[in-house]
């Protein structure tokens, strides 16, 4: 009876260690019960998928469509085309939409100029929509053409499923004269979760000081006092060293109270969270951002960044032939230093990878750092996921230089080929 029992103890103990030491992927964490239509967090650099929730539907975004119309005047100083002292000159159809009951905004005067600095600060503040319309027309000349170029924009990103039809957000009536014809009164720009991160993350990435202003809680336009609606600004209950500084709210009837998050932990490892179609039972209700809240602990706490040096060879991802070769065969490493994130358990040793194709064989001499394919990496054999074209595609070269070998061996390996 005694060595039954010490057998179970000890086979009870061998399931324990195994249990401890086979780790969890990122996307095997217990998942929170995020309260909203649609919802995503993805790292801000790589884009990787760290938590979704019917991430790939187009719905309804609202005012999170201004950061679009924000990317896109950056874009455009960037190339020389704006400059930010440019001038905007208001029109009267722009000025009584300002105006309008109902509808967030900054009052514009008719036949005043603002800066495009004034409009963009405005426009990410306070939400107001007739300055962001009011860019529009400063950079394609007709809310038409902006309409046109916000979906040429979005379909360079890699977006299918989108639809833009004005800079604000606003539907298609809602924009008074300056609706477009033809045109549902509707109309409302839709985007999926996945394609509002995506924009988020390629206006972080390449306009990273855009976060001076969208991390601003108040401010002053022409006298008129802006407060934002960004209520995670300043909280530090969300995690341990997390503090938000974007990004952008939205709401409407048929898009509900949505919310993009911008968050880093003591000032690294940003996360981008996207919220669409949360509770909106008044213009107060905290739905959105404690969804978001919620969604931010979950990533901080029960995931971390895994640091993959460049140089590093992953398991799984075979030698690459180099059939004139001093060496016929090399195991490829990565090409740079890359983060991926998994569940705390997980270590780098862990991670796999495979070849996104065959890869091709190499000529002979080779160069050190002669690039050797792109693999997918993985954990617990589940591939991981990004969001954007091309993305998750890790380049692998070559460790050290391979000299091409000598005709006699070529000859030896040609004529053992026949065989």
């Amino acid at each position: 009876m005694k060595h039954r029992f010490s057998l179970f103890i000890a086979l009870m103990g061998f399931f324990c260690v195994l249990a401890v030491s086979v780790p969890a992927s990122a996307s095997s964490n217990t998942s929170p019960d995020i309260y909203a239509k649609a919802a995503i967090a993805v790292d801000a650099q790589t884009g990787q998928i760290l938590y979704q929730k019917n991430a790939h539907q187009p719905r309804a975004i609202a005012s999170i469509s201004k950061l679009m119309t924000v990317y896109i005047v950056h874009h455009e100083i960037k190339q020389h085309r704006l400059a930010w002292g440019d001038k905007v000159k208001i029109t009267s159809a722009l000025a009584r939409l300002s105006t309008a009951s109902g509808l967030t905004n900054v009052p514009l005067k008719a036949g005043r100029s603002y800066t495009v600095r004034e409009l963009v600060n405005a426009t990410l503040v306070a939400s107001a929509n007739a300055a962001a319309l009011a860019l529009g027309q400063k950079v394609a000349g007709s809310s038409t053409k902006f309409a046109e170029l916000m979906n040429q924009t979005a379909h360079k990103m890699g977006i299918k499923d989108g639809k833009f039809y004005n800079a604000s957000g606003l539907t298609n009536k809602l924009t008074g004269k300056l609706a477009l014809q033809h045109v549902s009164a509707n109309a409302e720009n839709m985007l999926s979760a996945s394609d509002v991160a995506l924009v988020a993350k390629n206006l972080l990435k390449q306009f990273p000081k855009v976060t001076h202003i969208t991390k601003q809680t108040s401010g002053t336009f022409y006298g008129t006092q802006m407060s934002g609606h960004n209520q995670l600004i300043g909280d530090n209950n969300i995690a341990k060293g997390v503090q938000v500084d974007g990004l952008k709210t939205g709401t409407s009837d048929k898009a509900g109270a949505c919310f993009v998050g911008s968050a880093t932990q003591k000032g690294k490892h940003r996360i981008i969270t996207v919220v669409l179609g949360a509770r909106n039972k008044s213009a107060s209700d905290p739905a959105r951002f404690i969804q978001t809240a919620k969604l931010m602990r979950s990533v901080y706490t029960t995931q971390h960044p895994i640091k993959i040096a460049a140089g590093t060879k992953i398991s799984g991802v075979g030698k690459v032939q180099i059939p004139d070769g001093k060496q016929e065969s090399i195991t490829p490493v990565t090409k740079a230093t890359n983060l991926v994130w998994a569940a705390n358990a997980t270590k780098q040793n862990h991670v796999s990878g495979k070849f996104v194709k065959k890869p091709a064989k190499l000529a002979s001499p080779t160069k050190k750092n002669t690039v050797a394919g792109k693999v997918h990496l993985r954990i617990n054999d589940k591939r991981l996921q990004y969001i954007g074209k091309s993305t998750g595609d890790f380049v692998m070269v070559t460790k050290n230089s391979v000299k091409k070998a000598n005709p006699f061996v070529r000859l030896w390996r040609a004529i053992l080929r026949l065989f």
